[in-house]
């Protein structure tokens, strides 16, 4: 390739939260700057590892392990031994082709592909999806050129003074989706990717209470999981009588937005900034163990601000979170005011100004 023309390369992954930010960020810089190349740094055990080769993107799977929540012997293995060998493979590979720019998006591959930037002096940018930033960008912060964050919360946890708020980006098939009501209401749960055990056993049994009072609704549930699992839960929403489609996947997330009056889920930066973006009332029920509570921090971003309500896990069963949803899907005024609140806090414009940032180096040589 020739040496004028701008080179992406964006390290990190392991997570949804990740990856599909990285994507997101990877399409609008293509669609900006058409003769761009985009390459990926990622971890052979994360995501990025069959997302990223099934699109026929560039990536350099490196054998990396995290380093939070093991014992010491695991976090000497990899710092002192995967680390250093994943940083001298990224320069070797960069030989052949020299990024203009690094984006780590976080997660334990963005560390050795911003350390291996740092040392070939190649431009840093971290991208910060959540609230409350991550363990590998706050450590790194202080040597990137600026940071992206999805919320303006996480400036509070940085030291630099080299943040810009950019927001999240939303895909636009899901940014042209308004939130409506509908008679009757429909309920969304949604668990993310790999479902989430508390909801897919909590939320069926609260609607159950809800039926036997006579409230009429229907419910719209991803639980993730195999079929034996979406078998269990849709039979027991059948067996009360309660109208609901239950699926693993949903390939179609602007049809399952549209279609619901408030949704439960848990709080990834992706799901917070899409209902953001829709402006789809929501109780946000963070998952417990999240590194550095960061769904709780991306939750309060909206429940602060009356945009959502905040429940936490611990303090949930059945009956409280039917009495939560009996006064909030049933309440016309509850979910206008919530809708309203969403879309003053929306980012709209998060696309362009990601862009703002990475062209003070990706249009020098465009």
């Amino acid at each position: 390739m020739s040496n004028t023309t701008a080179q992406l390369c964006i390290a990190g992954g392991g997570t949804g939260g990740h990856v599909m930010p990285a994507l997101a960020l990877a399409d609008a810089a293509r669609e900006k700057w058409q003769q761009l190349h985009v390459s990926f740094i990622g971890a052979e055990r994360g995501l990025e590892a069959k997302l990223l080769p099934e699109r026929g993107e560039d990536v350099l799977l490196l054998k990396m392990h995290a380093v939070q929540g093991v014992g010491l012997i695991h976090k000497l293995r990899v710092l002192l031994w995967e680390m250093p060998h994943a940083v001298y493979s990224i320069c070797q590979h960069w030989k052949k082709q020299r990024p203009t720019l690094l984006v780590g998006v976080g997660g334990y591959a963005s560390a050795t592909g911003v350390i291996a930037a740092l040392i070939s002096r190649i431009p840093v940018v971290l991208y910060e999806q959540n609230a409350v930033p991550g363990l590998v960008n706050r450590t790194l912060a202080r040597f990137s050129k600026r940071i992206m964050l999805g919320f303006a919360e996480a400036q509070s946890h940085l030291k630099s003074k080299q943040t810009v708020h950019t927001g999240n980006i939303v895909r636009t098939d899901i940014a042209d989706i308004q939130w409506q009501q509908h008679i009757p209401p429909c309920l969304l749960v949604l668990g993310g990717s790999q479902g989430a055990r508390f909801l897919n056993q909590t939320i069926p049994q609260a609607c159950i209470k809800l039926h036997n009072q006579g409230k009429a609704f229907n419910v719209l549930h991803v639980c993730g999981g195999d079929e034996k699992q979406r078998a269990k839960i849709a039979a027991t929403y059948q067996q009360a009588g309660i109208t609901a489609e239950v699926m693993t996947f949903c390939s179609d997330m602007p049809n399952f937005y549209s279609r619901g009056d408030l949704m439960i889920a848990r709080a990834g930066a992706m799901t917070v900034a899409e209902a953001s973006m829709v402006g789809l009332p929501c109780i946000f029920i963070p998952l417990p163990h999240a590194a550095d509570q960061h769904q709780t921090f991306n939750a309060r971003s909206l429940s602060d601000k009356g945009a959502a309500l905040l429940a936490e896990q611990a303090h949930q069963d059945a009956g409280s979170l039917a009495t939560l949803i009996a006064d909030t899907l049933f309440d016309t005024d509850t979910l206008q005011n919530m809708h309203q609140a969403c879309c003053q806090l929306r980012v709209q414009d998060a696309k362009q100004r990601q862009l703002n940032v990475l062209a003070a180096w990706l249009e020098v040589v465009s």
